[in-house]
């Protein structure tokens, strides 16, 4: 509705991808409207597979990522038959390539189909999988150098100048926004945990899409404080926690009552990879390079090392009984390497995991029946190991 009204008012709106970032956007007071958000709310709308046949149909391969069939099958379809009358027309796109290629060409695409710009962050590969402390200086400067180039893109397609005092405002309240989340994150260590993966999933929204605003601090507030109390009272999703799991990778936004089937069989998802994966600290004295720090260590950008230590860490530290690696078909970089992470986590803790086959928009590519057996078979060995001790 904002992005609408936005539209409607002449403001500029930009479309975005993850990993970019969007706190400058919001510091020059354009817009952010992120289609992979989109595409979720479709799913959850459940008129998303109608937007992949669409694109499917103007040729798109259905190999393509979900995300992208639905955003450019929305391109083709009446906004009278869209949810939130579909996305408004972009000024301009922007994307890094800190996550994956079809960023650059789904925005690619984009950017021809509505005669827009395009602006691509090209960003340097972490390999060494290095955190925001131990990054190469070199990296860090190159990241600035192309932010400063973004600036200047934005500048030029606004008419107007960064305020840097602006900036500084916008980091800082993208640094409160973070340090919300992790708090928030933290009381869910608590056993039983006071909130799982059906509320997470939604409430990542605001640290990905809007982290820069009073908005998204406001609203961590109410609900840090909220888990804060369920915690200290030992309040839990559920009444018997059996089973605590860490979960890689998408939902299926089309159905997340599977959490809630997962929560019947006694099982909680206590953590989330892609619920760590947004926050950073930023230093609003130097927002620039604060912003290299944060995005460039996003697992996305590095060697699949530093996706195992994240799950590593989770199930330490949430004190989790298994993990649950989806091989989500919608999203094939998230899942790359499912056998080699379930096979180092399984070598270094002792910690089994599951492999299960779906798609986070696309229920085509989704087996209920046989997702659920293979959850209750793998509940099942997690039940006898606990009664071996």
């Amino acid at each position: 509705e904002d992005a609408h009204k936005a539209k409607a008012e002449g403001k500029p709106v930009a479309w975005v991808a993850s990993t970019f970032p969007v706190e400058i956007l919001q510091a020059m007071d354009v817009f952010p409207v992120w289609p992979e958000n989109y595409a979720s709310l479709c799913a959850a709308k459940q008129v998303s597979v109608g937007l992949c046949e669409v694109a499917e149909s103007k040729n798109f391969s259905k190999d393509i990522c979900s995300y992208a069939r639905v955003g450019i099958g929305s391109l083709f379809e009446k906004t009278d038959n869209l949810p939130e009358g579909g996305m408004p027309k972009p000024d301009f796109l922007v994307a890094s390539t800190g996550a994956c290629d079809t960023h650059f060409k789904w925005f690619q695409f984009v950017s021809r189909h509505y005669k827009v710009p395009l602006f691509l962050l090209d960003v340097p590969y972490n390999i060494t999988g290095a955190d925001s402390e131990n990054l190469e200086r070199a990296h860090i400067e190159f990241y600035v150098s192309r932010l400063e180039e973004f600036i200047d893109f934005l500048e030029k397609q606004t008419g107007t100048k960064m305020d840097k005092d602006g900036l500084k405002e916008t980091a800082a309240l993208s640094d409160r926004t973070s340090q919300l989340w992790d708090e928030i994150q933290n009381y869910r260590k608590t056993i039983p945990t006071p909130m799982d993966a059906r509320d997470a999933f939604s409430a990542v929204f605001f640290i990905l899409s809007i982290p820069g605003t009073q908005m998204a601090v406001d609203f961590y507030t109410k609900l840090r404080n909220e888990v804060k109390e369920r915690a200290e009272n030992k309040f839990g999703i559920i009444e018997n926690e059996k089973y605590r799991i860490v979960w890689d990778n998408l939902p299926l936004w089309f159905n997340l009552k599977f959490f809630e089937y997962l929560n019947n069989l006694g099982a909680v998802v206590v953590a989330e990879t892609f619920s760590h994966v947004w926050m950073g600290k930023l230093d609003p004295s130097k927002p620039l390079e604060s912003l290299a720090e944060k995005y460039l260590p996003n697992f996305a950008n590095c060697s699949i090392d530093r996706k195992i230590d994240l799950i590593q860490n989770l199930v330490k530290e949430f004190t989790a009984d298994g993990v649950i690696l989806p091989t989500n078909w919608g999203c094939r970089m998230m899942s790359i390497g499912e056998t080699i992470v379930k096979d180092a986590i399984y070598e270094k803790l002792g910690v089994p995991s599951l492999i299960l086959d779906i798609d986070s928009s696309d229920w085509r590519n989704y087996n209920e029946a046989h997702v659920k057996k293979n959850v209750e078979v793998f509940l099942q060995v997690l039940s006898e190991r606990k009664q071996r001790g």
